[in-house]
């Protein structure tokens, strides 16, 4: 399994090439979700071992979000991915950095894992409910569905 904050950092990397910026913490996290979900579609394992949270505008990783915390963005993470991480993480940036932070976080809204993460919550509850990794899975499998009928 790969360490969750560097594929975080390989995608800061991306977004400061292309931008010149750190990427918001938003968009990070549904593309922490989005690469996570990648991975369980093709390799049907997850590519890094930690729990996202149902939080209001989407899966959050806590971890990710107290990197953010520190003002130093991953500076003293290590860069050491796999060939097939760096490939996977490139996919999904190129496939979803042209949406808008809040169009990725709409779109983790219409996850079955996210939804079950937020059952019995206010909508503006900050919620701290792990999304459930089966329920991934079954957000992968429609996803691959998706993708092989259009």
């Amino acid at each position: 399994m790969e360490n969750m904050l560097s594929v975080a950092k390989m995608f800061n990397n991306l977004y400061k090439a292309e931008y010149g910026i750190n990427m918001d913490q938003m968009r990070m996290h549904k593309m922490m979700y989005l690469v996570q979900r990648e991975s369980l579609m093709h390799q049907k394992a997850p590519l890094f071992d930690a729990q996202f949270e149902g939080w209001m505008y989407g899966p959050v990783l806590v971890e990710v979000r107290n990197a953010y915390g520190t003002g130093e963005m991953f500076q003293n993470v290590s860069d050491d991915l796999s060939a097939e991480a760096k490939e996977l993480a490139r996919s999904v940036y190129q496939r979803y950095n042209k949406l808008s932070s809040w169009q990725l976080s709409t779109l983790s809204h219409g996850e079955v894992s996210w939804k079950h993460s937020r059952e019995g919550l206010d909508a503006d509850a900050r919620g701290s409910v792990p999304l459930k990794l089966a329920d991934m899975r079954l957000d992968a499998a429609r996803e691959l569905l998706r993708r092989e009928d259009a």
